[in-house]
């Protein structure tokens, strides 16, 4: 049996209802795990995500050949320019390293009971997200089905287990060096920090492809979501001291914007020199039914957000750098 027919939307729906109310457990059961254990099951969570997500045929495709989910004429308001995904890189390059370095460290190391007290969160999110692999597929966007909303879920929930996890190393910042901060932290703040923004593009693509969606609940979700990235990403920096994490909201809404500025751009220039006002008129309809109704506030609100989490990533890293004495301290507590 191929994993395409083992690919059904009520298993994978519920092996994510599963896996979010074993959490707890989860967590606990990592904590007490034996050391050498421990290692490989990091080792292998990342794998299965690592080549669950090289499986193609998912609905990227469509932001990158014109579809719905497009930047330029996509009907989502949401729709980070391509560049913003280069993320991707630092962030598995990043986790590859912090699931490789273990295996140098004794379990006598005092960074090692923080790294139990992270991998279950961490395990988690490593599978929330090769099961959002499995929902992020054509055959979820089956009309009156509903459920392209798995994929959100399990988005979310990538973003929550992560969240766990960076709760738990930016409580205790004296535990670790910088050095140790980049090779085992670092990578999962890039993680959360980009869930938590897929998240937010993952919801409004899914209102977006829905039958009978109109352009004004796609504007409105889309302002909003906007609008709840910044408030997180600076609320996260402000209470977690988290720089990074705001940086790579900054990141995320400055790629939308980007999207929203070339979209209107090739509004303009469709416009620009027609003299059949009904054409002209035709034209506008159609652009609107491919998400420009509201596209330049989105842009607006994307520029400020962007702008206010850089100010607040470079805020708090400031003042983390001076408060350190020797450099930067990154994601510490108060």
């Amino acid at each position: 049996m191929s994993l395409s027919a083992l690919n059904y939307p009520p298993l994978v729906a519920l092996s994510g209802i599963g896996l979010g109310a074993s959490l707890p457990t989860v967590e606990q059961i990592a904590a007490q795990t034996p050391w050498n254990t421990l290692r490989l099951v990091n080792l292998l969570s990342y794998g299965i995500n690592f080549i669950s997500v090289q499986r193609p045929g998912r609905l990227d495709s469509q932001a990158a050949e014109g579809g719905e989910l497009a930047p330029r004429t996509g009907k989502t308001l949401v729709a980070p320019s391509g560049w913003a995904f280069a993320i991707w890189g630092p962030i598995f390059l990043g986790e590859l390293v912090g699931v490789t370095a273990p295996f140098f460290l004794s379990e006598t190391d005092p960074i090692v009971e923080l790294l139990k007290k992270v991998s279950g969160p961490f395990i988690s999110a490593q599978l929330f997200q090769s099961l959002w692999c499995a929902a992020f597929r054509p055959k979820y966007n089956k009309k009156g089905e509903g459920y392209m909303f798995v994929s959100t879920g399990m988005l979310a929930a990538t973003a929550y287990s992560l969240s766990r996890a960076h709760a738990v190393f930016t409580a205790n910042p004296h535990v670790y060096s910088k050095f140790q901060y980049g090779i085992f932290f670092c990578p999962m703040a890039l993680h959360f920090g980009w869930t938590t923004a897929a998240t937010l593009v993952n919801l409004n693509g899914s209102v977006a492809m829905k039958e009978g969606a109109t352009s004004t609940l796609i504007k409105y979700v889309g302002h909003a979501s906007v609008v709840a990235a910044s408030i997180i990403g600076v609320y996260v920096a402000k209470v977690r001291d988290a720089p990074v994490f705001a940086g790579v909201i900054a990141w995320a809404l400055s790629a939308v914007a980007d999207g929203m500025k070339r979209r209107l751009n090739d509004k303009a220039a469709t416009e620009e020199g027609s003299d059949n006002k009904t054409k002209k008129s035709k034209e506008n309809d159609a652009a609107a039914s491919v998400g420009l109704d509201g596209a330049a506030t989105q842009y607006i609100l994307s520029r400020i957000g962007a702008i206010v989490n850089g100010l607040a990533a470079a805020f708090v890293a400031g003042r983390l750098s001076v408060g350190s004495g020797s450099g930067v301290k990154l994601e510490m507590t108060p």
